[in-house]
């Protein structure tokens, strides 16, 4: 534990401070006239709030979240550009609608019955519930609502864990918590729990599932509720033409499988990684890792591959140990097959200095290899899937995908055709036969795992414009 906090403390250093007043981003805010046709609409305004769920700037300056790129696709699909009004808080995400200073509210926002007496919600694009979470290594375990009494609870002013909190207050009176309505707020909430300032917060499973992976002592200890669905809000019975258009688009983004692929984008990775192989990861990060980031850093130059993509597949491959050697013949930090090395001109697969970049080297020609149509980030998946099973394995799984009516240039359908190759009555029907297809899922889940913690505490190296990135652009549904 005493190492995974000294690393965190380093890690957040690379974090950009967030410096920034909602209240005053609100005010200062125009008030829009209200969209009687498409037309009229010169931009979309969407408010929404700091986090890992909505919206977050990396490192690297880009912007990534689901909430984001859903509302850019939205902007897209009408063909208008947007504004994206941040604020702290869910209370003032609301607000900015109900005082007509954003169309709409793009925010993770929970679809409550008292909500619901004010404003009209699109299509649910996906549910979460309320939890308690603790640091499992500082804190004992709350059995229930009781046992908050007397600590310390943080929560962010979001309405519906306040009327929770206020219901509990009702049958505990001397129940008291902290409100935490500044910054990169779910995150920072957590980190607070994680570093032991306070014993327990209220937070949504979704976040909850997402942080567990930067800091893996985070537990939960109870559910206080069920799930409930998130959706976009609108002012009420009014810009009734935009509110119908972002229906249509939510409704045909899921109909195309576009939806299912951008939540996967954000989830479908997070439960790869279990306490103990982020705990290691996270130590290995310093313990390991400075001896060869500048060799990762050199392959990126030489590639379009980002340095820490590379670090997240040697460590999936050899736990950054430049020696190691598998019984069947691989070895080095990139675990090299010698004909790999061969046709790469790697002469020695122990050596850093060449296994790396011939590493970066071999799946940028994959990646080359992948049908040009097929955007970020899948376009990586399946590179890295055919990096470790290989190309005509990955080929036949995407042949599968179309024989099932499944996308075949989505990760998120691949991944469940390539274990199929391990079964005979599939495998005898596909051009190269046999594969231990359950692997390359589990490889490419556990670098996204790991990738995800390089890219939000390791500073990128240059320009990664033309590059993937942390958290890749969503690509068209």
């Amino acid at each position: 534990m005493a190492l995974t906090l000294m690393v965190l403390v380093v890690l957040w250093s690379y974090q950009r401070t967030v410096d920034r007043d909602g209240a005053a981003i609100l005010s200062q805010a125009p008030i829009l006239q209200p969209v009687n046709t498409l037309d009229a609409l010169s931009e979309l305004v969407v408010a929404t709030r700091l986090g890992p769920t909505t919206y977050l700037t990396q490192p690297d300056g880009r912007t990534v979240g689901l909430e984001h790129d859903l509302a850019l696709k939205f902007g897209e699909y009408l063909g208008k550009p947007v504004r994206f009004l941040v604020l702290d808080n869910m209370d003032q995400v609301m607000e900015a609608v109900r005082s007509h200073r954003a169309h709409l509210a793009a925010a993770a926002v929970h679809v409550s019955p008292h909500l619901k007496t004010q404003f009209d919600f699109t299509l649910p694009y996906q549910q979460s519930r309320p939890q308690v979470v603790f640091n499992a290594s500082l804190t004992p375990a709350p059995a229930n609502p009781a046992d908050l009494v007397g600590k310390r609870l943080g929560v962010v002013p979001d309405p519906v864990h306040l009327e929770i909190l206020k219901q509990l207050k009702g049958q505990y009176p001397t129940l008291t918590w902290q409100e935490f309505p500044h910054g990169d707020l779910d995150l920072d909430l957590l980190q607070k729990v994680f570093e032991g300032s306070i014993h327990y917060a209220i937070s949504d499973s979704n976040t909850i599932a997402i942080a567990q992976n930067y800091y893996p002592d985070l537990t939960v200890a109870f559910d206080l509720g069920p799930d409930e669905p998130i959706a976009w809000a609108f002012l009420r019975n009014e810009d009734i033409a935009l509110y119908q258009a972002a229906k249509n688009y939510l409704a045909t983004l899921d109909h195309s499988g576009g939806l299912s692929r951008a939540v996967e984008r954000y989830y479908g990775h997070i439960n790869a990684l279990d306490h103990e192989d982020a705990t290691t990861f996270l130590q290995k990060i310093v313990s390991r890792l400075p001896r060869f980031s500048e060799n990762f850093k050199r392959a990126q130059d030489i590639s379009t591959v980002d340095w820490r993509l590379l670090a997240a597949i040697a460590y999936q491959e050899s736990r950054w140990d430049n020696e190691a050697v598998s019984p069947t013949g691989v070895r080095g930090i990139m675990m090299l097959t010698a004909d790999t090395a061969d046709r790469l001109h790697v002469s020695n697969r122990m050596d850093p200095d060449q296994a790396i970049p011939g590493a970066a080297r071999y799946l940028q020609q994959l990646k080359d290899m992948v049908p040009p149509r097929i955007p970020e980030p899948d376009r990586t998946w399946l590179a890295l899937a055919a990096y470790n099973v290989g190309f005509a394995h990955l080929e036949d799984a995407r042949v599968l995908a179309q024989r099932n009516k499944l996308n075949p240039d989505s990760w998120s359908d691949i991944k469940k055709m390539l274990p199929l190759l391990s079964l005979p009555a599939v495998y005898e029907t596909t051009r190269s036969g046999f594969a231990r297809g359950g692997e390359p899922v589990n490889f490419v889940e556990n670098i996204r795992g790991y990738y995800d913690i390089l890219v939000r505490f390791e500073k990128p190296h240059r320009a990664m414009a033309s590059m993937m990135g942390g958290l890749p652009r969503l690509g068209s549904p």
